[in-house]
């Protein structure tokens, strides 16, 4: 049986105030989103979205790459990626992969190492952070 998603890749640019996440909760509702991909996230608590989780590749950057589903798809084998960059998750059986790879040449060295084939690493920093009740 085929699934259909409603899906939304996002570059957010840090977004940091409770405006600009209630404007971003009331545009996934308004679209019923059920998979949202966020590059450049510098507010990892995104626990105050009602009906969805968030997982987070936490890493060392200041900027992060994160996956955000509708509490009642089934996410596992969450993995990041190379450079704290990307973040790849089985979602229903779908393989779902947010890559971010930054713009400018100073970060050509950074998107060269995205474009090689590479396994996640065992030591995993994915953050799963559950959903909040209405």
């Amino acid at each position: 049986m085929t699934q259909a998603y409603r899906v939304a890749a996002l570059n957010v640019n840090g977004i940091t105030f409770a405006t600009r996440l209630r404007m971003l909760e009331e545009f996934l509702h308004k679209h019923d989103i059920d998979i949202t991909l966020f590059q450049e996230i510098t507010h990892p608590d995104l626990s105050t979205l009602r009906n969805y989780n968030v997982h987070i590749n936490q890493g060392t950057k200041v900027r992060v790459t994160a996956i955000l589903t509708k509490a009642e798809l089934t996410v596992t084998n969450a993995k990041p990626l190379s450079l704290d960059r990307g973040i790849a998750s089985i979602i229903n059986g779908t393989w779902i992969i947010n890559i971010y790879a930054p713009s400018g040449a100073e970060k050509k060295a950074e998107r060269k190492i995205l474009q090689r084939p590479t396994t996640p690493p065992t030591n995993c920093n994915i953050r799963h952070v559950p959903r909040r009740r209405l």
